[in-house]
């Protein structure tokens, strides 16, 4: 049995229905061949338009028909390892350094409670980096190279 396809504008927007989807930053390639960055996306569902900030801060409206492709960058698996291993070490030996001069407790208490913390601040920062500056993040996202890639949400042939 094939399902008849779902309109653009209908596709678009259950995939940014989501509030988690924003976080990501997108590369959209139009019908005219233009092609840009941007990012905090939202679908305008009174005037069925998805709604961009692009790199240069302009905020552009796109109908869906528009839109070519749409791809979102995301970090693989051991980007994130990275991230949460860098975030516990330091929070380890920040605390090792530190509670011992500010309390009666030992280097090692401190290293754990430290560890703990980066643990905890580990879990927070996938979700808390994109929103603090989409475009930083979508430039350290570039840097990282092979530990990101471009993920298609949306080709017109599909819808």
């Amino acid at each position: 049995m094939t399902h008849p396809a779902r309109p653009p504008h209908v596709a678009l927007a259950d995939h940014f229905a989501d509030p988690g989807t924003s976080r990501h930053p997108l590369r959209i390639r139009l019908t005219s061949g233009e092609e840009f960055d941007c990012s905090a996306p939202s679908f305008d569902i009174d005037q069925l338009v998805l709604v961009v900030t692009a790199s240069d801060g302009a905020v552009r409206e796109i109908r869906p028909t528009d839109i070519q492709v749409l791809y979102e960058r995301r970090p693989r698996w051991p980007a994130y390892a990275g991230l949460s291993v860098t975030t516990v070490v330091l929070g380890a030996v920040t605390s090792a350094v530190i509670v011992p001069q500010l309390s009666p407790l030992t280097a090692a208490v401190g290293a754990f409670l430290g560890a703990l913390g980066g643990a905890l601040a580990a879990a927070a920062l996938p979700w808390f980096l994109p929103s603090l500056s989409p475009f930083a993040y979508q430039r350290l996202l570039e840097r990282l190279g092979p530990l990101a890639y471009w993920r298609t949400v949306f080709r017109k042939a599909d819808a």
